[in-house]
């Protein structure tokens, strides 16, 4: 069985593989999508930004819920504020910190649509946990046949572990 990967998709990115998101990013920008959501997709689609931001929602949620059960069972307490604090920063600025580190921040969405793409930002996340982004991402890449370009897409066999 094959995926879709990017070429340059590293796991520590290279001096060429950031100048080649970073040269993507200035190329393909929100107008050239149908909708903003589409754009968003768009710019997480590299599989090493997916897994940081998938990783950074888990640790996020299982902070807040922890912060949660101190807030409802000790009360108003520094460790209930410190664990929601975590909780932010694993949600929030975890996934910005992997833009910055894959594309030097160039692919982000503005903090104003923040809530519009939420929903598509756990979509993403979701697929990538469960093993179901390469059917979606086949998808997009037929609304989207620039996506192979841009993103220099090639079918790489799955690993068996």
């Amino acid at each position: 069985m094959k995926s879709l990967k990017p070429r340059l998709s590293r796991p520590i990115p290279t001096h060429e593989s950031r100048a080649f998101h970073a040269a993507r990013n200035l190329r393909y920008t929100p107008d050239k999508f149908k909708t903003y959501n589409d754009w968003f997709y768009f710019i997480h689609i590299d599989p090493y930004t997916r897994v940081l931001h998938a990783a950074g929602m888990v640790s996020g949620v299982s902070f807040y819920l922890f912060s949660l059960y101190k807030f409802f069972s000790v009360g108003v307490h520094n460790g209930a504020f410190a664990t929601l604090g975590a909780g932010a920063f694993f949600f929030y600025v975890f996934p910005l910190l992997s833009h910055y580190l894959y594309d030097g921040g160039g692919a982000k969405s503005t903090p104003g649509k923040f809530i519009p793409t939420l929903i598509p930002v756990i979509h993403i996340n979701l697929m990538t946990l469960t093993g179901r982004y390469d059917p979606w991402l086949r998808g997009f890449v037929k609304k989207y046949p620039f996506t192979v370009e841009a993103w220099a897409l090639e079918e790489v066999p799955e690993k068996v572990e």
